[in-house]
This record gives C-alpha cells, sequence and structure tokens, in this order.
C-alpha cells in the first residue's frame, strides 16, 4: 500500500513539474516588443519666441508741386531709383500755357518749372504718372524712401521689452523663406492701451530693399543652456492630458523601464531633459516605446 502511495504521490509531482516546465517554456517564447534606442546627449539648446512683423519706412520724402500748372513732363516711375537733384518733373504756369496758346511769340522754356529729387533713394509712392494733368502748389507728386530707414516694426508684448533692447541676434523671415539678419533699433515709449503691447523696431544688418507692409515673422530666443542633457523628441512619451512625461530605459539589455522625467528647454525636435540625471551611456528607446507597461521585456533592433 506504501508502494502504491509513494507511487502515486511521485507521478503527481512529475506531472506538476512537467507543467510548470510547459508554461516556462511557453512565457519565454512569447513575443517581445521591438525597439530602437538611442543614447542621450550634451548639447547646447535655446528657448525662441516668433512674433509677426510688419516692413516700414520710418523716414518718407514727399515731393511737392512748387507752383500750381500743367504737368508737361514725368520722368521716373515707381520702384525707381533716383538720386538728389535728379530732374523728376516739369510743371508749366497756367500763364505760360495760356500764351503759349495765343498768338504772342514765347521761349519755348518760358514758364515751365523743373521738379528735381531732394534726397537719394527710391520712388515710394507717385501720384502723378501723366502729362497734361493740372496739379495744385503744395499736393503731394512722389514719396521718395531710403534703404537706411527700412525698419521692421513688431508690436510685442510689454514684458519683451527688456528682452529685446539691444539685442544683435533677431531672425527675419520673409514670406519666399528667405532669411535676413536684423538688430534692435529703439523701442517707442507708448504701450497700446487694449492688446498691451509695445512698437519695437529693429534695423536689418544689411541694406535690402523690402516692399512697405510686407508682412514677416520675427524670431529671437530668451532663454539659452548650454551642455544640457537632450533626448530627441519621439524619446518622450506623455499621457493624454500631456502634464506627465517620462521615457523607457533599457536596462540588462532588454528590461526596458518606465522612468518619469522634468523636461527643460523644448525645441521642433530636442527636449532638454533636468531630472532625473542621464548617462550618455544610458540606453532610452526612441521609437516602439509608445502604450509598453512600467516594465516590460524588449528586443532591440
Amino acid at each position: 500500500m506504501k508502494k502504491i502511495l509513494k507511487s502515486t504521490i511521485l507521478f503527481v509531482a512529475l506531472v506538476f513539474l512537467i507543467s510548470c516546465n510547459q508554461k516556462e517554456t511557453t512565457n519565454d517564447t512569447s513575443p517581445c516588443p521591438s525597439v530602437s534606442t538611442i543614447h542621450p546627449v550634451r548639447g547646447n539648446i535655446q528657448e525662441s519666441k516668433q512674433l509677426n512683423g510688419q516692413v516700414i519706412y520710418l523716414n518718407k520724402t514727399t515731393i511737392t508741386a512748387p507752383i500750381s500748372g500743367y504737368i508737361t513732363e514725368v520722368n521716373t516711375g515707381v520702384g525707381n531709383w533716383v538720386v538728389k537733384d535728379e530732374l523728376l518733373f516739369k510743371i508749366q504756369t497756367k500763364e505760360s500755357k495760356a500764351l503759349q496758346n495765343s498768338d504772342v511769340s514765347v521761349p519755348n522754356q518760358f514758364g515751365v518749372i523743373p521738379v528735381f529729387a531732394s534726397v537719394s533713394g527710391f520712388i515710394n509712392t507717385l501720384n502723378v504718372t501723366d502729362a497734361n494733368v493740372f496739379i495744385s502748389e503744395g499736393n503731394a507728386m512722389a514719396t521718395i524712401v531710403k534703404n537706411t530707414d527700412l525698419i521692421i516694426q513688431v508690436n510685442a508684448p510689454f514684458e519683451y521689452a527688456s528682452i529685446l533692447d539691444n539685442r544683435q541676434d533677431i531672425v527675419i523671415e520673409l514670406p519666399n523663406k528667405e532669411v535676413l539678419h536684423a538688430v534692435f533699433y529703439k523701442a517707442i515709449p507708448l504701450v497700446d492701451p487694449i492688446s498691451q503691447t509695445q512698437q519695437i523696431y529693429f534695423k536689418l544688418k544689411k541694406q535690402t530693399t523690402l516692399p512697405e507692409n510686407l508682412n514677416v515673422l520675427v524670431t529671437f530666443s530668451i532663454n539659452k543652456k548650454r551642455e544640457s542633457l537632450l533626448l530627441p523628441k519621439d524619446a518622450v512619451l506623455t499621457n493624454e492630458t500631456q502634464d506627465k512625461f517620462w521615457i523607457m530605459k533599457v536596462t540588462l539589455d532588454s528590461l526596458a523601464i518606465k522612468v518619469p522625467i522634468i523636461k527643460g528647454i523644448e525645441t521642433d525636435g530636442k527636449i532638454e531633459i533636468l531630472n532625473p540625471l542621464l548617462n550618455i551611456s544610458d540606453e532610452i528607446i526612441v521609437t516602439g516605446g509608445y502604450e509598453l507597461p512600467d516594465s516590460t521585456k524588449i528586443k532591440m533592433n
């Protein structure tokens, strides 16, 4: 009887061991998620702000009619470059025109007054485009602007005024994606009562001709850090409300562990990691980490 009991116990134990081995084998052979990893790097990072700006010409020179009369010549056009003392228009007095149309013989240029450019620059607006048009004394005929008077104007929140003061590293992006560089010029000591914004002026480092009222993007840094620990944006995971952030750190070559982090400066492609302090030799999952549990076995590509 005892022999039969011993045999039964041994049989049950053997079956139990075989069953456990089968379960362990099944668990070991379950597929592990494939991931790609990357190492943290140390580098420089900066936080930038972008504001809308507009091209304006701070000073404009208006050419006005010195007398009332009829335009006899128009020697310029919009966008033309003119130099100081260049002939722009000719105006004939009413009396001269009346005599010219009578039987009285008068010199050809009698009563004709030339109008010259008072400064060098570009013709920004042209109010008189054709001859034989009457114009009254003092009326605007044209406006001249100079490249040196070209300004980029930004309506910036008041708190940015101190940040932008004396800055030499302003980036201007045109609608065609061309990038120009500018420096701080002046801040107007007046704040809009509704928007609480202040007009800030920038001058281009290299004189360039741009159309007035052109909309541009003005970019400037507000925070710079050197030798920070950086990770690609894809390596940082977050919850639905985006108020918690973490990374998946690989240990023992095949075990991924969730590590909560505190972010610092964030750019389009990189994120500064303030806490915890990572080593540049750490393996951090950059692809394949989405929806992984807090701790899991993985297979690295």
